[in-house]
């Protein structure tokens, strides 16, 4: 189960200043190529927030963790 890792990066993700405004944005980019039946924009919207994510976590990641 990756959802702690999930909430960590969410946490983490959105104490940046600015952050929650533009990871509405992502969503909302992801929602609309959705309803507008363009899947190809949706799955380019989905990749574009996710690698921002994992951005986020490898900034708080500390090689010498042990997996959970």
């Amino acid at each position: 189960s990756i959802a702690d890792q999930i909430a960590e990066s969410r946490t983490e993700s959105l104490r940046q200043p600015g952050r929650p405004d533009r990871s509405l944005a992502q969503h909302r980019a992801i929602l609309d190529a959705i309803a507008a039946g363009e899947p190809r924009q949706a799955a380019t919207a989905m990749r574009r927030h996710v690698r921002t994510v994992a951005k986020v976590r490898l900034l708080d990641w500390d090689p010498g963790d042990s997996p959970s």
